[in-house]
């Protein structure tokens, strides 16, 4: 399967009633959880092998990781960045970006605050040219 087809599945694998599964089969929902992981690592393994992956499929893998966690750290640090580098006039991203950020790190400490302001008040330029460097500006990563 491909990085787009990935993806697909995994969005049709969180439409299923796996929150039902939890509740009532454990073991159902560990097998289920099992192969939305596998999904999960071979699209990260997509991305980074295949060059041109379109970048709608990045996009909604980061709407369905913040419904559903599947990927951390690095590799949707790395997907956000390809999705800012592809859309640098889309606020948006910035703007999701942001709150992955405050998600795995201190939203009060010095260098978070200064991103963030730059993308509130539209300097997207300047939070664009910075944004690869916050994981590292946060503590992070070493």
């Amino acid at each position: 399967m491909n990085f787009q087809e990935r993806v697909k599945k995994i969005e049709e694998m969180l439409n299923e009633d796996w929150f039902e599964m939890l509740e009532t089969n454990e073991d159902e929902y560990e097998e289920w959880r099992g192969r939305l992981e596998d999904h999960a690592e071979h699209v990260i393994g997509h991305y980074d092998n295949e060059t041109g992956v379109d970048m709608d499929s990045v996009d909604k893998l980061l709407q369905l990781n913040d419904e559903f966690p599947l990927l951390y750290g690095e590799d949707t640090v790395r997907l956000y960045l390809a999705l800012i580098e592809a859309r640098p006039e889309d606020k948006s991203v910035y703007e999701r970006y942001v709150d992955y950020l405050a998600a795995i790190g201190d939203a009060s400490h010095e260098e978070f605050l200064r991103f963030h302001t730059l993308v509130d008040a539209g300097r997207l330029d300047e939070a664009r040219k910075l944004a690869p460097e916050m994981p590292a500006r946060l503590g992070l990563e070493e």
